[in-house]
């Protein structure tokens, strides 16, 4: 990735790979009941685990710790109304997101590890639901704006940050 695509393409990207474990959770859903002995349904199970327990964990850190922080920052002469609302439907979006992933966690686990467990269509959907608004707000709205405020020096510190949050 050239500089100035990073560490938007990144975090657009992390959004890519979360969309690919909501098809991998539908896919599950509809194996269900599967046996124990099913290989591909454990580690469809295992892949979606790591991505949520790791991935969508860190890449929640990358955009509240580091990305809205510069972005509010960036607007620190101007009225940052707006921005700190997105921020917040965002934030908001994320505690929605690891809450949802919370209710289907201990059965992908057993399903990861070989055992009977029924992860539930209306849990699934709902951990669905909330990632895609989540998606569609932060790469419809935040990450261009970010890449269209941040100055040269925020934009470094950004990257400086995520770059060792990922090393």
């Amino acid at each position: 990735m050239t500089a100035p695509e990073f560490p938007f393409a990144m975090l657009a990207a992390w959004h890519r790979l979360g969309e690919s474990q909501l098809d991998t959770l539908r896919w599950l859903l509809e194996r269900q009941p599967a046996p124990a002995t099913d290989l591909p349904v454990r580690d469809a199970a295992h892949a979606v685990l790591i991505y949520f327990d790791r991935s969508a964990a860190v890449h929640h850190r990358d955009e509240e710790d580091d990305l809205f922080p510069a972005l509010v920052e960036s607007l620190a002469a101007a009225d940052p109304v707006c921005v700190r609302e997105l921020v917040a439907a965002a934030t908001a979006g994320h505690r929605a997101i690891e809450s949802a992933w919370q209710a289907l966690r201990p059965p992908l686990d057993a399903l990861s590890r070989g055992a009977a467990a029924a992860l539930g269509a209306a849990a699934v959907g709902r951990l669905v639901q909330h990632c895609r608004e989540n998606f569609r707000l932060e790469d419809r709205e935040l990450l261009p704006m970010a890449e269209r405020l941040l100055d040269d020096a925020g934009l470094a510190r950004l990257r400086e940050r995520i770059s060792a949050r990922h090393a």
